[in-house]
């Protein structure tokens, strides 16, 4: 059976492909040919994925980029790929016409510039639309965008990665969709534990509380920062990653007198060792999918403190969902700190079965077939 994973927006570096890797790589294990679809310029390409280069999409191209340029100045990036969805769509079934793929998966925001597809696929969601981007506005944009948001799931065979992205798909955006399910990111335990084994990055304390992720509105550093400021301060604290409000950050530390105390190493390339190394993981994120960080610090044996976006209650299940706190509320983010500290529970992937990736390359396997099935 030939797949296809169509990643929107995505190289062989970013965050959508990697949490799709294992998981792919299983169902080639299993005799299959999948292969990712590629819109954006991913690097040298690997096996049998492909890099398509779309009017309109690509980046490269000195007339697509003036075409986009335009449109989206006019109408905005998310309704400019809603418009020419048939145009990018047009040009992606001739380039793959000779594929003849009996299933396709549309991951992450591949599907809102070719939501006009009529063939049959599947829609996987891995972020909250309402929570990230339609919550930003007010009045008739926030009305729009919900609207539009609507027009574009409703109709599809969407998956989930959290129940969290399902409910707020369907109670928050209001999407009627065809059928709806939830199906984790996959993970192979193995694969991640050797690379926790690996060298952590040079430059850190001994011991320290972690949290990653690009300096932005929705991962609330701020938040954290304020938190650790009134907790004990056991340990010091790192926070990895690189972005516009790093300077913001740093300068709030300076304000909180916690400066000396805090550590921003930047974006780091190998991560997961560090997590051996840390004593706690937080997770302080307004929104979320499906945390990838939680997964990691978990197999990683290291607990994690977490507000409750996205799937953090379905990743910190039964004991440890005490230390998931509510979203932007600092004193009770301080207090599971210095709980969890003083009560560090163990922790590891025995808890995690669920995200098994062959068990979620199954389920892929599975809708593919069905996908098969129809067509025939």
């Amino acid at each position: 059976m030939k797949i296809a994973f169509v990643l929107g927006g995505s190289t062989y570096q970013q965050s959508l492909y990697r949490v799709t890797y294992d998981v792919a790589e299983e169902i080639r294990r299993q005799g299959h040919q999948l292969d990712f679809i590629f819109w954006e310029n991913p690097g040298p390409i690997k096996a049998n994925d492909k890099y398509l280069k779309i009017f309109g999409l690509n980046k490269e191209s000195k007339p697509s980029k003036i075409f986009s340029a335009l449109f989206i100045a006019i109408f905005g990036k998310h309704f400019y790929y809603y418009l020419f969805s048939p145009l990018f769509l047009k040009q992606i079934k001739a380039r793959l016409k000779s594929e003849n793929y009996q299933a396709v998966f549309y991951q992450g925001q591949s599907c809102i510039p070719l939501h006009a597809d009529k063939d049959e696929h599947y829609v996987v969601v891995h972020s909250c639309k309402y929570e990230n981007f339609v919550e930003r506005y007010s009045g008739f944009r926030k009305r729009f965008y919900k609207r539009l948001y609507k027009n574009i799931y409703s109709g599809q065979k969407l998956l989930t990665v959290s129940s969290d992205v399902l409910n707020d798909m369907v109670q928050k955006i209001g999407a009627q969709p065809d059928s709806a399910e939830t199906i984790y990111n996959g993970f192979d335990f193995g694969r991640l534990k050797a690379e926790i084994a690996k060298p952590q990055p040079e430059g850190l304390p001994n011991s320290f509380i972690m949290a990653a992720g690009r300096p932005d509105r929705t991962k609330r550093f701020d938040i954290l920062l304020r938190a650790y400021a009134k907790s004990k301060k056991t340990y010091p604290l790192v926070i990895f990653g690189d972005g516009k409000l790093l300077s913001q950050l740093k300068r709030l530390t300076d304000e909180l007198d916690i400066a000396k105390d805090v550590f921003f190493p930047g974006f780091c390339n190998n991560l997961l060792p560090a997590f051996r190394q840390a004593k706690l993981y937080v997770s302080s994120s307004d929104v979320e999918g499906l945390p990838t960080v939680i997964v990691e610090s978990l197999v990683a044996g290291t607990p994690v403190v977490a507000t409750d976006a996205g799937g953090s209650y379905e990743l910190l299940s039964n004991d440890l969902s005490k230390w998931v706190v509510p979203r932007g509320d600092i004193d009770a983010l301080a207090r599971a700190i210095d709980d969890i500290l003083d009560n560090p529970p163990v922790v590891g992937s025995d808890t995690l079965a669920f995200l098994d990736h062959r068990r979620i390359a199954k389920r892929y396997i599975d809708l593919s077939e069905q996908l098969e099935g129809h067509q025939h």
